[in-house]
């Protein structure tokens, strides 16, 4: 993996892993690199933007997009998002790389530095939707599920055979039989 190239690979069918680009940290190294006669003042700031650079990673997932930076993850299943947004400011356009806002229920988060944000942002509106409509359908099948567990109807059944065929009493079987009633 290349510093100058920002990866968005794919490490499985359902994951996608995206780094930001660089240079959303450019003005901050100019400054650096500018500030290193004074003291070793730049260096401080190379360094810590480095570091803040190096430590972003965002994880698109078939259920959820988390956000990492330095010791904090933020974790948005994708059921929750209502919209995502692409922006771009001056430096950013004329570099080809922009924000994604991602507005979810419980407020927003920012996937920045993104290379070409569009495709992104629409990838994740899509798993977004696809999300929603597989939880519906799991919704709608959870209604038609028999409400006893499976194998219930043959141990009733078996239970049936043996009080016809004598082998346990009356009162047995009316005592098994409130079993699978409640």
């Amino acid at each position: 993996m290349s510093p100058d190239q920002p990866s968005a690979k794919q490490t499985s069918w359902q994951t996608y892993e995206l780094h930001p680009d660089w240079k959303i940290y450019l003005i901050p190294y100019i400054a650096g690199a500018l500030l290193v006669p004074a003291a070793g003042v730049g260096l401080y700031i190379i360094y810590r933007y480095w570091s803040r650079w190096k430590t972003m990673r965002y994880k698109i997932t078939n259920s959820e997009i988390i956000h990492q930076h330095e010791d904090r993850e933020t974790i948005v299943s994708l059921h929750e998002i209502v919209s995502c947004e692409v922006s771009y400011s001056r430096l950013t356009a004329r570099f080809d790389f922009g924000t994604i806002t991602i507005q979810h229920a419980a407020g927003a988060i920012e996937l920045k530095g993104i290379t070409d944000p569009d495709p992104v942002a629409d990838l994740i509106e899509r798993a977004a939707d696809m999300e929603r409509d597989r939880m519906k359908m799991r919704e709608e099948a959870a209604q038609f599920r028999p409400r006893h567990p499976s194998g219930t109807l043959d141990k009733k059944n078996e239970l049936v055979g043996l009080w016809q065929q004598g082998l346990i009493s009356e009162e047995d079987y009316q005592q098994e039989l409130k079993k699978f009633e409640s």
